[in-house]
């Protein structure tokens, strides 16, 4: 029987709830600077296969633009599986700037390709913004 570190490190199951923690901790001064503050709603034991680093760099991008974009705000991460695919929900209650929080987010659209996902952007102006990044659980294949 294969335990989890006998498995290759393309294969070893990432924790979900943890990768969202760390972006939200690198955004967590600047989002306290605009009054604003993040909510990880993604379940403890949340289990990815994806690539760590890409999924934590796409993470990083996204939480450090929207809360750069925002003033007095709850930004609330939440995250679903539907077979083997992942989706991750960011949303801002107070977004101000459709188009700095679009053009901000051209690298993570970028690496959510790389992954195999998409990243869609919904805004209604000075209302609210949500970010749906989704991409199949399981390691790419170069």
């Amino acid at each position: 029987m294969q335990t989890q570190t006998d498995l290759p490190i393309s294969l070893q199951h990432r924790n979900l709830f943890q990768l969202v923690r760390i972006a939200a901790d690198k955004s967590k001064l600047t989002a306290v600077q605009r009054n604003s503050f993040i909510i990880n709603d993604v379940p403890r034991d949340f289990q990815i296969i994806s690539d760590e680093s890409i999924l934590a760099a796409i993470l990083n991008n996204l939480l450090s633009t929207v809360v750069s974009n925002t003033e007095n705000s709850c930004i609330r991460i939440k995250a679903t599986e539907y077979e083997d695919i992942i989706s991750i929900y960011i949303r801002d209650n107070s977004s101000y700037s459709n188009y700095a929080v679009n053009a901000n987010l051209e690298q993570a659209k970028i690496l959510a390709r790389k992954m195999n996902g998409s990243l869609t952007i919904r805004n209604m102006e000075e209302k609210f913004t949500t970010i749906l990044l989704s991409f199949p659980n399981f390691p790419f294949m170069a």
